[in-house]
């Protein structure tokens, strides 16, 4: 009889012991949702009130220290932040996301020493969902370390791990302009293009790539898109003007170069219209290089005759010696099979 008391004052214990359980649980969570709404909704006071109470009924938990690590990060207490963040670590040592964000904070810190090793084990964890996140951040790293390679490589490594993350993808599309790597740049921003990424900051700075790279036909038309864009913000609309007008006062300054150029040069008979040739200019270019490299692709299409002719430092890629404007529309027309567009010039 004692023995089977003993067993029901046992099990009862039990029983109230996982009721109370189940309830801290339940009011942990509560209180936990509760953090997180505040916390998107950027009232991180009141995140911090209800997630520093959860913290009190389940210490041990790291998702509550690593949403109270964020909070804090939020709001500049960064010392509080790191306790927040290393607590959920010594919970969980294999919460990525916990080193991830630790990571970022040293970054914030400029403890870029910190910032490295936590931010490269989280890129190590292949389990880890947010990895290009991950690589996102370590690029940040480098790049206020000043090691541009790295800052590109792992900018690339991100937008590989995550095609759809556009923040990615701008940053490294910025990065290649700041490299002048327009041609590395153009192929970005067209690809996004192309996978229906249509938005204001693509287009400005597609135009930006047109006018370092001497097509201003172009830059211009990105440049309208721009400013038709219902999206566009005023600081989109006001730099979209600024490249405008750098293209006008260079489209004038190299009229005004060529007219004086004229001036100079003793004046040549006339020549009768069918003396004349016409040729197709698909492309300019501030170097040869870049001009060459065109011409090899476009002979890998199977498109030849093609010349490289040098004006004012610009080199512009020409096809054909037509001998009517009429015969080069014709042939502008077949080149657009090819995705190859341009326009008529004459040539000599």
């Amino acid at each position: 009889m004692r023995k089977l008391l003993s067993f029901l004052i046992l099990l009862t214990l039990v029983s109230c012991s996982a009721k109370q359980d189940k309830a801290k649980e339940e009011e942990w969570r509560y209180l936990y949702d509760l953090g997180m709404s505040s916390f998107y909704a950027k009232n991180y006071s009141e995140a911090i009130a209800y997630l520093y109470k959860a913290s009190k009924i389940a210490p041990k938990e790291p998702k509550i220290w690593n949403a109270l690590g964020i909070t804090y990060m939020e709001v500049g207490e960064y010392k509080k932040a790191e306790e927040a963040f290393k607590k959920a670590l010594e919970s969980d040592p294999s919460f990525t996301e916990a080193k991830m964000n630790l990571g970022v904070l040293y970054r914030k810190m400029k403890n870029y020493r910190e910032a490295v090793k936590y931010l490269k084990e989280a890129v190590s964890d292949e389990t880890f969902d947010k990895k290009h996140l991950a690589f996102f951040h370590l690029a940040k790293v480098y790049k206020e370390m000043g090691e541009k390679e790295a800052y590109i490589r792992n900018l690339k490594k991100a937008t590989a791990y995550n095609p759809l993350f556009l923040e990615a993808q701008l940053e490294l599309g910025s990065a290649y302009m700041d490299e002048k790597r327009y041609e590395d740049a153009e192929k970005l921003y067209m690809s996004l293009l192309a996978n229906n990424f249509k938005n204001p900051e693509i287009y400005l700075s597609l135009a930006k790539v047109y006018y370092e790279t001497g097509r201003f036909g172009k830059a211009k038309e990105a440049v309208r898109l721009v400013l038709e864009d219902k999206q566009a913000s005023n600081l989109h609309r006001t730099q979209a003007y600024e490249i405008l007008s750098k293209i006008l006062v260079e489209e004038q300054r190299r009229t005004l170069r060529k007219r004086a150029v004229v001036r100079r040069t003793p004046e040549k008979p006339k020549q009768r219209e069918n003396s004349k040739r016409f040729g197709i200019q698909i492309a300019a270019f501030s170097t040869l290089d870049r001009a060459k490299k065109l011409i090899r692709e476009l002979k890998r299409k199977g498109i030849e005759d093609l010349s490289i002719i040098e004006s004012s430092g610009i080199y512009k890629v020409v096809y054909g010696r037509f001998t009517s404007r009429k015969e080069a529309k014709r042939e502008i027309e077949r080149l657009k099979k090819f995705n190859i567009y341009g326009f008529i010039v004459e040539v000599e």
